[in-house]
């Protein structure tokens, strides 16, 4: 004889509790269903995951070895910055962001910091080249070109540099600036005087000093027609030469 059973819930706890409860098992339960279908099984149908590729690692590889890594990995390269590395050389990379191994999107730009090299470096030898020489040899040791001073010399020929300093040969950062002196040339004996009518008294005296000559009685005189301070008159006529250091007396115009 077959024997039933049943189960008896009170109508109010059915509404009050199983009812919503079950109502909410359901909700969860579509909304995991929802997440599964779109993080996993949509991914593979239709291809997303195929826009998203593994950063490679670049480190030490030169820069241009980078970008041509990263080009084949779908990836751009930007260079956040330079800075000095014993340990990686001129040019190589030092790191990357995003690093290593992360998981990126296709055309996705990789920022890496480039080497300049050893921050310690030795001075190169540019004495007995040309001005222009000697900027390309210093660029490539990494030093940066401070003040070029024209000087006289009878030993080395115009627009030929003498020294350096700090002087070739010398163990340095690359942070300090390298002055050249280049040759003018054999000290002249003779200069041609400068027109310095109507030059104000500060540009003569510049324009003095830069043609070999020296600056010698200064008088002033009523002119209401220029400016106080220009030029009237000088002691040697414009283009004439004149024993180098000779002394230019000056005629000056004020306002009285």
């Amino acid at each position: 004889m077959k024997r039933s059973y049943t189960i008896s819930i009170p109508v109010g706890t059915f509404w009050k509790v199983l009812l919503p409860g079950m109502a909410l098992l359901a909700v969860f339960g579509s909304i995991g269903g929802i997440v599964f279908v779109d993080r996993v099984v949509m991914p593979n149908v239709v291809g997303v995951n195929r826009d998203v590729v593994t950063v490679p690692d670049v480190a030490k590889l030169t820069y241009e070895e980078a970008r041509e890594v990263f080009f084949k990995a779908g990836l751009l390269t930007e260079i956040q910055g330079r800075e000095y590395d014993d340990t990686v050389p001129e040019q190589g990379v030092i790191s990357q962001q995003p690093i290593a191994g992360a998981r990126v999107k296709k055309g996705r730009k990789i920022s890496v910091f480039v080497s300049k090299g050893k921050e310690i470096a030795i001075v190169p030898d540019v004495r007995n080249v040309t001005e222009r020489q000697a900027r390309i040899i210093m660029k490539k040791a990494g030093f940066t070109l401070g003040n070029v001073k024209k000087v006289f010399s009878e030993e080395r020929p115009v627009d030929v540099v003498i020294n350096a300093f700090p002087k070739s040969g010398t163990t340095t950062s690359r942070e300090i600036e390298v002055d050249l002196f280049v040759s003018k040339g054999p000290r002249p004996t003779h200069a041609e005087v400068p027109n310095l009518v109507g030059e104000s008294l500060k540009n003569a005296k510049k324009l003095i000093a830069e043609s070999g000559l020296s600056v010698g009685a200064v008088s002033y005189q009523n002119n209401p027609s220029l400016l106080p301070g220009t030029i009237i008159s000088q002691s040697s006529a414009p283009g004439s030469n004149v024993p180098l250091e000779s002394k230019l007396n000056l005629v000056v115009s004020v306002i009285r």
